[in-house]
Protein backbone atom coordinates (compact mmCIF):
# COMPACT_ATOMS: atom_id res chain seq x y z
CA UNK A 1 0.00 0.00 0.00
CA UNK A 2 3.16 2.42 0.73
CA UNK A 3 4.25 1.77 -2.85
CA UNK A 4 1.44 2.56 -4.21
CA UNK A 5 0.43 6.00 -2.63
CA UNK A 6 3.88 7.15 -3.01
CA UNK A 7 3.78 5.90 -6.90
CA UNK A 8 0.58 8.02 -6.76
CA UNK A 9 2.34 10.90 -5.12
CA UNK A 10 4.41 10.90 -7.87
CA UNK A 11 1.74 10.51 -10.71
CA UNK A 12 -0.12 14.03 -8.92
CA UNK A 13 3.33 16.19 -9.21
CA UNK A 14 4.55 14.23 -12.31
CA UNK A 15 5.45 17.23 -14.96
CA UNK A 16 5.95 17.67 -18.34
CA UNK A 17 8.97 17.93 -20.56
CA UNK A 18 10.54 17.52 -23.95
CA UNK A 19 9.15 13.56 -24.43
CA UNK A 20 6.03 14.07 -22.67
CA UNK A 21 5.20 16.69 -24.89
CA UNK A 22 6.05 14.48 -28.41
CA UNK A 23 3.26 11.96 -26.49
CA UNK A 24 1.01 14.31 -25.38
CA UNK A 25 0.70 15.73 -28.67
CA UNK A 26 -0.43 12.12 -30.48
CA UNK A 27 -2.88 11.65 -27.58
CA UNK A 28 -4.17 15.13 -28.09
CA UNK A 29 -4.71 14.94 -31.79
CA UNK A 30 -6.66 11.54 -30.99
CA UNK A 31 -8.71 12.82 -28.06
CA UNK A 32 -9.27 16.42 -29.56
CA UNK A 33 -9.53 16.12 -33.14
CA UNK A 34 -9.62 12.68 -34.21
CA UNK A 35 -6.53 12.19 -35.66
CA UNK A 36 -4.48 8.69 -34.90
CA UNK A 37 -0.70 9.33 -35.39
CA UNK A 38 0.45 6.00 -36.60
CA UNK A 39 4.27 6.47 -35.67
CA UNK A 40 5.31 7.30 -32.05
CA UNK A 41 8.19 9.54 -31.00
CA UNK A 42 10.99 10.96 -32.68
CA UNK A 43 14.59 8.76 -32.48
CA UNK A 44 17.96 10.43 -32.01
CA UNK A 45 18.96 7.98 -34.63
CA UNK A 46 16.33 9.54 -36.87
CA UNK A 47 12.78 8.12 -37.85
CA UNK A 48 10.13 7.24 -35.50
CA UNK A 49 8.71 4.97 -32.87
CA UNK A 50 7.16 1.84 -35.14
CA UNK A 51 3.19 1.67 -34.83
CA UNK A 52 0.11 3.61 -33.34
CA UNK A 53 0.35 2.04 -29.49
CA UNK A 54 1.59 5.04 -28.11
CA UNK A 55 -0.77 7.42 -29.67
CA UNK A 56 -3.69 4.59 -28.21
CA UNK A 57 -1.98 4.54 -25.23
CA UNK A 58 -2.13 8.35 -24.57
CA UNK A 59 -4.91 9.47 -26.06
CA UNK A 60 -7.67 6.61 -25.16
CA UNK A 61 -7.23 8.07 -21.10
CA UNK A 62 -7.10 12.05 -22.36
CA UNK A 63 -10.48 10.94 -23.77
CA UNK A 64 -11.45 10.03 -20.10
CA UNK A 65 -9.81 13.19 -18.54
CA UNK A 66 -8.21 16.28 -20.24
CA UNK A 67 -5.56 16.72 -17.67
CA UNK A 68 -1.64 15.80 -18.75
CA UNK A 69 -1.63 13.10 -15.93
CA UNK A 70 -4.36 10.96 -17.45
CA UNK A 71 -1.86 8.93 -19.35
CA UNK A 72 0.54 8.84 -16.36
CA UNK A 73 -2.54 7.19 -14.22
CA UNK A 74 -2.53 4.59 -16.73
CA UNK A 75 1.53 3.94 -15.93
CA UNK A 76 0.57 3.66 -12.28
CA UNK A 77 -2.35 1.11 -13.07
CA UNK A 78 0.65 -0.74 -15.49
CA UNK A 79 3.18 -0.75 -12.85
CA UNK A 80 0.35 -2.25 -9.90
CA UNK A 81 -0.57 -5.21 -12.57
CA UNK A 82 3.09 -5.78 -12.67
CA UNK A 83 3.43 -6.27 -9.08
CA UNK A 84 -0.05 -8.60 -8.87
CA UNK A 85 1.38 -10.64 -11.55
CA UNK A 86 5.01 -11.10 -9.98
CA UNK A 87 4.11 -11.65 -6.46
CA UNK A 88 1.64 -14.26 -7.95
CA UNK A 89 4.70 -15.78 -9.39
CA UNK A 90 6.82 -15.21 -6.44
CA UNK A 91 4.19 -16.51 -4.34
CA UNK A 92 4.19 -19.80 -5.97
CA UNK A 93 7.27 -20.74 -6.75
CA UNK A 94 8.82 -19.29 -3.32
CA UNK A 95 7.37 -18.43 -0.09
CA UNK A 96 5.92 -15.83 2.32
CA UNK A 97 9.22 -14.75 2.88
CA UNK A 98 10.45 -13.72 -0.44
CA UNK A 99 7.33 -12.22 -1.10
CA UNK A 100 7.82 -9.96 1.65
CA UNK A 101 11.74 -9.30 0.36
CA UNK A 102 10.20 -8.65 -3.05
CA UNK A 103 8.13 -6.06 -1.84
CA UNK A 104 10.89 -3.99 -0.34
CA UNK A 105 13.58 -4.46 -3.35
CA UNK A 106 11.01 -4.75 -6.19
CA UNK A 107 7.95 -2.34 -5.03
CA UNK A 108 9.76 -0.44 -3.06
CA UNK A 109 12.69 0.42 -5.00
CA UNK A 110 13.11 4.09 -5.90
CA UNK A 111 13.79 2.86 -9.38
CA UNK A 112 10.25 1.58 -10.37
CA UNK A 113 9.01 4.57 -8.07
CA UNK A 114 10.59 6.47 -10.69
CA UNK A 115 9.47 4.96 -13.38
CA UNK A 116 5.75 4.86 -11.97
CA UNK A 117 5.34 8.13 -11.56
CA UNK A 118 5.52 10.04 -15.02
CA UNK A 119 4.56 9.52 -19.02
CA UNK A 120 7.51 7.63 -20.56
CA UNK A 121 7.65 5.26 -23.15
CA UNK A 122 9.83 2.92 -20.95
CA UNK A 123 7.82 3.06 -18.05
CA UNK A 124 5.41 1.54 -19.96
CA UNK A 125 7.43 -1.96 -20.51
CA UNK A 126 7.12 -2.70 -16.79
CA UNK A 127 4.12 -4.50 -16.68
CA UNK A 128 5.18 -6.24 -20.06
CA UNK A 129 8.40 -7.21 -18.44
CA UNK A 130 6.26 -8.39 -15.16
CA UNK A 131 4.13 -10.70 -18.12
CA UNK A 132 7.10 -11.97 -20.24
CA UNK A 133 8.12 -14.00 -16.02
CA UNK A 134 4.35 -14.83 -15.81
CA UNK A 135 3.76 -16.68 -18.93
CA UNK A 136 6.90 -17.92 -19.03
CA UNK A 137 6.05 -19.45 -15.76
CA UNK A 138 2.81 -21.01 -17.00
CA UNK A 139 4.96 -22.76 -19.59
CA UNK A 140 7.72 -24.17 -17.93
CA UNK A 141 6.27 -28.11 -17.64
CA UNK A 142 3.84 -28.21 -20.98
CA UNK A 143 3.18 -25.55 -24.31
CA UNK A 144 -0.12 -23.62 -23.44
CA UNK A 145 -1.63 -21.53 -25.74
CA UNK A 146 -2.78 -18.42 -25.04
CA UNK A 147 0.55 -17.86 -22.21
CA UNK A 148 2.45 -18.32 -25.81
CA UNK A 149 0.49 -15.96 -27.74
CA UNK A 150 0.26 -13.12 -24.95
CA UNK A 151 4.16 -13.49 -24.65
CA UNK A 152 4.70 -13.25 -28.44
CA UNK A 153 1.95 -10.28 -28.46
CA UNK A 154 3.46 -8.98 -25.46
CA UNK A 155 7.02 -8.68 -27.16
CA UNK A 156 5.09 -7.15 -29.85
CA UNK A 157 3.71 -4.38 -28.39
CA UNK A 158 6.94 -3.45 -26.61
CA UNK A 159 8.39 -3.55 -30.16
CA UNK A 160 6.26 -0.14 -30.54
CA UNK A 161 7.08 1.07 -27.56
CA UNK A 162 10.89 1.01 -27.37
CA UNK A 163 13.91 -0.95 -28.48
CA UNK A 164 14.78 -2.11 -25.81
CA UNK A 165 11.91 -5.21 -26.59
CA UNK A 166 14.84 -7.09 -28.23
CA UNK A 167 16.05 -7.86 -24.41
CA UNK A 168 12.68 -9.94 -24.06
CA UNK A 169 12.58 -11.64 -27.10
CA UNK A 170 16.28 -12.62 -26.24
CA UNK A 171 15.00 -14.27 -22.69
CA UNK A 172 11.96 -16.00 -25.02
CA UNK A 173 14.87 -17.49 -26.85
CA UNK A 174 16.89 -18.70 -24.64
CA UNK A 175 14.40 -19.81 -21.94
CA UNK A 176 13.01 -21.87 -25.02
CA UNK A 177 16.37 -23.04 -26.31
CA UNK A 178 17.14 -24.46 -22.93
CA UNK A 179 14.12 -26.01 -22.06
CA UNK A 180 13.23 -23.82 -19.04
CA UNK A 181 10.03 -22.55 -20.84
CA UNK A 182 7.65 -24.62 -23.41
CA UNK A 183 6.50 -22.69 -26.11
CA UNK A 184 2.92 -23.64 -28.16
CA UNK A 185 3.37 -22.45 -31.49
CA UNK A 186 0.16 -22.03 -32.50
CA UNK A 187 -0.42 -18.94 -30.04
CA UNK A 188 3.16 -17.74 -31.18
CA UNK A 189 2.05 -17.36 -34.56
CA UNK A 190 -1.32 -15.78 -33.11
CA UNK A 191 0.75 -13.36 -31.03
CA UNK A 192 3.02 -12.55 -33.54
CA UNK A 193 -0.03 -12.03 -35.63
CA UNK A 194 -2.04 -10.03 -33.64
CA UNK A 195 0.97 -7.53 -33.09
CA UNK A 196 1.87 -7.33 -37.24
CA UNK A 197 -1.99 -6.54 -37.60
CA UNK A 198 -1.45 -3.51 -35.00
CA UNK A 199 1.51 -1.97 -37.35
CA UNK A 200 -0.98 -1.71 -40.44
CA UNK A 201 -1.55 2.01 -40.07
CA UNK A 202 2.49 2.34 -39.21
CA UNK A 203 3.29 0.19 -42.58
CA UNK A 204 0.86 2.46 -44.35
CA UNK A 205 2.12 5.66 -42.79
CA UNK A 206 5.74 4.45 -44.14
CA UNK A 207 5.23 3.44 -47.51
CA UNK A 208 4.29 7.44 -48.60
CA UNK A 209 6.61 8.93 -45.56
CA UNK A 210 10.13 6.52 -45.16
CA UNK A 211 11.31 9.61 -43.57
CA UNK A 212 9.56 7.98 -40.30
CA UNK A 213 11.39 4.84 -40.67
CA UNK A 214 14.47 4.36 -37.83
CA UNK A 215 17.88 5.07 -39.09
CA UNK A 216 21.23 3.72 -37.41
CA UNK A 217 23.77 4.78 -35.42
CA UNK A 218 26.82 2.99 -34.14
CA UNK A 219 27.44 -0.26 -34.89
CA UNK A 220 26.47 -4.39 -34.17
CA UNK A 221 28.69 -5.47 -31.14
CA UNK A 222 30.00 -2.43 -30.22
CA UNK A 223 29.65 -3.81 -26.84
CA UNK A 224 32.17 -5.86 -27.31
CA UNK A 225 34.47 -3.82 -29.42
CA UNK A 226 34.72 -0.82 -26.66
CA UNK A 227 33.88 -3.30 -23.71
CA UNK A 228 32.52 0.19 -21.99
CA UNK A 229 28.70 0.01 -23.32
CA UNK A 230 28.71 -3.92 -22.10
CA UNK A 231 29.66 -3.16 -18.69
CA UNK A 232 27.72 0.12 -17.98
CA UNK A 233 24.63 -2.45 -19.16
CA UNK A 234 25.81 -5.13 -16.94
CA UNK A 235 25.89 -2.18 -14.09
CA UNK A 236 22.79 -0.72 -14.59
CA UNK A 237 21.54 -4.80 -14.32
CA UNK A 238 23.38 -4.60 -10.67
CA UNK A 239 22.02 -1.21 -9.79
CA UNK A 240 18.12 -2.00 -10.70
CA UNK A 241 18.49 -4.72 -7.39
CA UNK A 242 19.37 -1.91 -5.06
CA UNK A 243 18.86 1.55 -4.44
CA UNK A 244 21.99 2.41 -6.50
CA UNK A 245 20.14 5.35 -8.58
CA UNK A 246 20.96 7.67 -11.32
CA UNK A 247 22.81 10.78 -10.13
CA UNK A 248 20.13 12.67 -12.79
CA UNK A 249 17.68 10.73 -10.11
CA UNK A 250 18.93 12.76 -6.98
CA UNK A 251 19.53 16.29 -8.31
CA UNK A 252 16.97 17.44 -5.35
CA UNK A 253 15.93 20.52 -5.05
CA UNK A 254 12.84 21.08 -2.87
CA UNK A 255 12.87 25.26 -3.08
CA UNK A 256 9.84 25.53 -4.99
CA UNK A 257 8.30 22.75 -3.01
CA UNK A 258 9.48 23.28 0.37
CA UNK A 259 11.55 26.70 0.48
CA UNK A 260 14.62 27.28 0.19
CA UNK A 261 15.67 27.12 4.15
CA UNK A 262 14.17 23.59 3.91
CA UNK A 263 16.11 22.78 0.77
CA UNK A 264 19.41 24.08 2.01
CA UNK A 265 18.64 21.45 5.39
CA UNK A 266 17.52 18.97 3.58
CA UNK A 267 18.84 18.64 -0.24
CA UNK A 268 22.62 17.50 0.83
CA UNK A 269 21.59 15.24 3.41
CA UNK A 270 18.96 13.50 1.66
CA UNK A 271 21.57 13.13 -1.02
CA UNK A 272 24.27 11.51 1.35
CA UNK A 273 21.81 8.85 2.29
CA UNK A 274 20.79 7.90 -0.97
CA UNK A 275 24.73 7.63 -2.22
CA UNK A 276 25.62 5.61 0.98
CA UNK A 277 22.42 3.55 1.01
CA UNK A 278 23.05 2.84 -2.75
CA UNK A 279 26.73 2.05 -2.09
CA UNK A 280 25.95 -0.80 0.65
CA UNK A 281 22.68 -1.91 -1.33
CA UNK A 282 24.38 -2.48 -4.67
CA UNK A 283 27.41 -4.85 -2.53
CA UNK A 284 24.60 -6.73 -1.86
CA UNK A 285 23.08 -7.06 -5.58
CA UNK A 286 26.32 -7.86 -6.51
CA UNK A 287 26.78 -10.85 -3.94
CA UNK A 288 23.40 -11.74 -4.77
CA UNK A 289 24.69 -12.32 -8.62
CA UNK A 290 28.03 -13.59 -7.74
CA UNK A 291 25.99 -16.25 -6.42
CA UNK A 292 23.70 -16.88 -8.65
CA UNK A 293 26.40 -17.06 -11.36
CA UNK A 294 28.61 -19.60 -9.52
CA UNK A 295 24.70 -21.84 -8.58
CA UNK A 296 23.34 -21.17 -12.35
CA UNK A 297 25.47 -19.61 -14.80
CA UNK A 298 25.44 -22.71 -16.98
CA UNK A 299 21.48 -21.93 -16.46
CA UNK A 300 21.40 -20.87 -20.24
CA UNK A 301 24.19 -23.31 -21.68
CA UNK A 302 22.84 -26.41 -20.43
CA UNK A 303 19.05 -27.75 -21.48
CA UNK A 304 16.84 -27.94 -17.74
CA UNK A 305 16.11 -30.60 -16.76
CA UNK A 306 12.75 -32.15 -15.61
CA UNK A 307 11.55 -32.12 -12.42
CA UNK A 308 13.19 -28.66 -11.11
CA UNK A 309 11.52 -27.18 -8.45
CA UNK A 310 9.66 -23.60 -8.54
CA UNK A 311 12.91 -21.84 -6.88
CA UNK A 312 14.95 -24.04 -9.03
CA UNK A 313 13.12 -22.43 -11.99
CA UNK A 314 12.56 -18.78 -10.89
CA UNK A 315 16.70 -18.82 -10.06
CA UNK A 316 16.95 -20.22 -13.64
CA UNK A 317 14.82 -17.33 -15.37
CA UNK A 318 16.91 -14.27 -13.98
CA UNK A 319 20.47 -16.20 -15.12
CA UNK A 320 18.98 -16.46 -18.43
CA UNK A 321 17.40 -13.26 -18.19
CA UNK A 322 21.24 -12.16 -17.67
CA UNK A 323 22.72 -14.17 -20.44
CA UNK A 324 20.36 -12.51 -22.78
CA UNK A 325 21.12 -9.09 -21.21
CA UNK A 326 24.64 -10.16 -22.17
CA UNK A 327 23.85 -11.37 -25.48
CA UNK A 328 22.27 -7.84 -25.90
CA UNK A 329 24.56 -5.45 -24.43
CA UNK A 330 27.40 -7.20 -26.25
CA UNK A 331 25.49 -6.45 -29.55
CA UNK A 332 23.99 -3.42 -28.92
CA UNK A 333 25.15 -0.36 -31.15
CA UNK A 334 24.77 2.27 -28.64
CA UNK A 335 25.98 3.10 -25.19
CA UNK A 336 23.11 1.46 -22.79
CA UNK A 337 20.88 4.08 -20.66
CA UNK A 338 19.73 3.57 -17.67
CA UNK A 339 16.12 3.25 -19.41
CA UNK A 340 17.29 0.69 -21.64
CA UNK A 341 17.06 -2.42 -18.81
CA UNK A 342 13.73 -1.86 -17.96
CA UNK A 343 11.91 -4.68 -19.61
CA UNK A 344 14.09 -7.08 -17.17
CA UNK A 345 13.63 -4.94 -14.12
CA UNK A 346 12.65 -7.60 -12.54
CA UNK A 347 14.58 -10.48 -13.11
CA UNK A 348 16.94 -8.46 -12.26
CA UNK A 349 15.58 -7.89 -8.62
CA UNK A 350 14.96 -11.33 -8.29
CA UNK A 351 18.92 -12.62 -7.16
CA UNK A 352 18.89 -10.40 -4.30
CA UNK A 353 15.85 -11.66 -3.30
CA UNK A 354 17.08 -15.18 -3.04
CA UNK A 355 20.15 -14.53 -1.52
CA UNK A 356 18.81 -12.43 1.10
CA UNK A 357 16.02 -15.03 1.95
CA UNK A 358 19.30 -17.83 2.63
CA UNK A 359 21.25 -15.59 4.76
CA UNK A 360 17.90 -15.61 6.71
CA UNK A 361 18.59 -19.05 7.72
CA UNK A 362 22.17 -18.25 8.68
CA UNK A 363 23.99 -16.95 11.90
CA UNK A 364 23.50 -13.40 10.09
CA UNK A 365 19.72 -13.46 10.11
CA UNK A 366 18.84 -10.96 12.87
CA UNK A 367 21.61 -8.53 10.82
CA UNK A 368 19.91 -9.08 7.70
CA UNK A 369 15.98 -8.53 9.32
CA UNK A 370 17.60 -5.07 10.71
CA UNK A 371 19.04 -4.25 6.86
CA UNK A 372 15.76 -5.37 4.95
CA UNK A 373 14.07 -2.62 7.18
CA UNK A 374 16.53 -0.40 6.87
CA UNK A 375 16.39 -0.84 2.88
CA UNK A 376 12.38 -0.46 3.25
CA UNK A 377 12.40 2.99 5.31
CA UNK A 378 15.49 4.46 2.97
CA UNK A 379 13.37 2.85 -0.28
CA UNK A 380 10.58 5.60 1.31
CA UNK A 381 12.41 8.21 2.16
CA UNK A 382 13.95 8.69 -1.04
CA UNK A 383 10.93 8.08 -2.89
CA UNK A 384 9.30 11.10 -0.76
CA UNK A 385 12.95 12.79 -1.95
CA UNK A 386 12.22 12.37 -5.32
CA UNK A 387 8.61 13.20 -5.77
CA UNK A 388 9.35 16.99 -3.68
CA UNK A 389 12.59 17.07 -5.41
CA UNK A 390 13.62 15.43 -8.27
CA UNK A 391 13.51 17.01 -11.57
CA UNK A 392 10.64 14.86 -12.91
CA UNK A 393 8.22 15.67 -10.20
CA UNK A 394 8.84 19.54 -9.73
CA UNK A 395 8.31 22.72 -11.76
CA UNK A 396 11.58 25.56 -11.05
CA UNK A 397 13.97 25.60 -8.50
CA UNK A 398 17.58 26.32 -8.73
CA UNK A 399 18.16 25.51 -12.41
CA UNK A 400 14.47 25.45 -14.64
CA UNK A 401 14.17 22.13 -16.31
CA UNK A 402 11.98 23.85 -19.03
CA UNK A 403 13.34 25.20 -22.41
CA UNK A 404 11.74 28.13 -24.44
CA UNK A 405 9.04 26.63 -27.35
CA UNK A 406 9.02 28.77 -30.22
CA UNK A 407 5.13 28.55 -31.07
CA UNK A 408 1.49 27.71 -29.24
CA UNK A 409 -1.77 25.28 -29.30
CA UNK A 410 -4.27 25.07 -27.63
CA UNK A 411 -3.17 21.88 -25.82
CA UNK A 412 -1.12 23.33 -23.48
CA UNK A 413 -4.29 25.00 -21.77
CA UNK A 414 -6.50 22.09 -22.68
CA UNK A 415 -4.56 19.58 -20.93
CA UNK A 416 -3.68 22.28 -18.22
CA UNK A 417 0.21 22.34 -18.52
CA UNK A 418 0.06 25.68 -18.69
CA UNK A 419 -1.70 25.66 -15.51
CA UNK A 420 0.84 23.10 -14.16
CA UNK A 421 4.08 24.26 -14.87
CA UNK A 422 3.92 27.09 -17.78
CA UNK A 423 6.60 26.71 -20.87
CA UNK A 424 7.93 29.98 -22.57
CA UNK A 425 5.98 29.70 -25.59
CA UNK A 426 6.49 31.66 -28.85
CA UNK A 427 10.13 32.09 -28.88
CA UNK A 428 11.11 32.28 -32.73
CA UNK A 429 13.94 29.83 -33.77
CA UNK A 430 13.70 26.83 -30.70
CA UNK A 431 12.10 23.12 -30.71
CA UNK A 432 8.85 22.62 -31.09
CA UNK A 433 6.81 19.41 -30.61
CA UNK A 434 7.26 16.99 -34.20
CA UNK A 435 3.51 16.56 -35.13
CA UNK A 436 1.58 19.09 -32.92
CA UNK A 437 0.26 22.04 -35.61
CA UNK A 438 1.81 25.64 -34.49
CA UNK A 439 -0.80 28.00 -34.13
CA UNK A 440 -0.42 30.43 -36.99
CA UNK A 441 1.94 28.44 -38.84
CA UNK A 442 1.53 25.67 -41.21
CA UNK A 443 2.94 22.31 -40.26
CA UNK A 444 3.90 18.59 -42.34
CA UNK A 445 3.34 16.61 -39.55
CA UNK A 446 6.06 14.48 -40.50
CA UNK A 447 8.71 16.98 -38.42
CA UNK A 448 11.52 13.88 -37.08
CA UNK A 449 13.20 16.34 -34.31
CA UNK A 450 13.90 14.96 -31.02
CA UNK A 451 12.89 16.67 -28.18
CA UNK A 452 15.94 19.00 -27.32
CA UNK A 453 15.73 17.71 -23.18
CA UNK A 454 13.44 14.58 -21.19
CA UNK A 455 13.43 14.14 -17.43
CA UNK A 456 16.05 13.45 -15.28
CA UNK A 457 18.78 14.22 -18.16
CA UNK A 458 20.48 17.62 -18.95
CA UNK A 459 18.99 19.79 -22.35
CA UNK A 460 20.44 17.97 -25.13
CA UNK A 461 19.47 14.41 -23.79
CA UNK A 462 18.39 11.51 -26.31
CA UNK A 463 15.15 9.18 -25.41
CA UNK A 464 17.81 6.46 -26.63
Amino acid sequence: MLGLVLSATLVARSQVFGDQLNLLSRGWLLAARGELVPYGNPLSTGGNEPGALTSLLVGLPLELWRDHRAPTVVIWLFHLAAWLLLDRVVRETLGWRERVLFAVVYWLNPWRLHFSGFLWNPNYLFVLGALHLWTAWRQAERPRFWASLLQALAIGLAFQIHAAFVLLAAASALLWWRGWQKLHWGGVVAGAALAAASLAPWIAEALGHPSILSAHAGFPGRGLVMLFPLLRGLLYWLRYGSLSLSDQLLRFDFTTALGAAADRWLATPLLALAQIAGGLTLLVSLAANWELLRSRGRAWLTTRGPGASGREWIAGYAAISLGAAFVVYCLAPTTIMFWQGVPLFHAATIPPVLWLARQLDGPRAAWVRRGVAATALFSLLIGLAMAFGSPTFRCGGRRDEHFPLRSNSPMFTDLGIQQTCPWPLDVPGEWWPDVLPEEGRKSDGHSTSPAPGTPGRPIGGRLR
